[in-house]
């Protein structure tokens, strides 16, 4: 599953705590032995990391994504798919990690096809 995340996405989201809604792109790339992720919202850009995890006591894999954003904490639990091309499409829910919310942010991913 890492290979098949792997490119650039666009991003349509909705905020965390907030129905504001939002577009961006996000880069997924491996350096060395990990997935960093590199996000761009607005203008304004925000590096992260990224891994495949077990979730649902090992039932499932997840992409995990994890920033800092204006000195918070973010954390996006994401499942991947394909759509009709073979790319990833990956829908993501965002949060706090730690604090509980009510409305988490939601993210979804599709492949940039203008991207170079």
């Amino acid at each position: 599953m890492e290979m098949l995340v792997q490119g650039k996405y666009i991003l349509v989201g909705k905020g965390l705590d907030t129905d504001k809604t939002y577009l961006g792109k996000v880069e997924i790339r491996p350096i060395k032995d990990h997935l960093i992720v590199e996000r761009e919202i607005n203008g304004k850009s925000v590096k992260g990391s990224a891994s495949i995890e077990s979730a649902a006591g090992g039932d499932a894999q997840v992409l995990r994504i994890r920033f800092t954003e204006d000195g918070n904490s973010y954390e996006q639990t994401c499942l991947v798919n394909s759509d009709l091309d073979n790319y990833a499409r990956i829908s993501c829910y965002l949060y706090k990690p730690g604090i509980k919310t009510t409305q988490p942010g939601l993210e979804v991913l599709f492949h940039d096809h203008t991207a170079k």
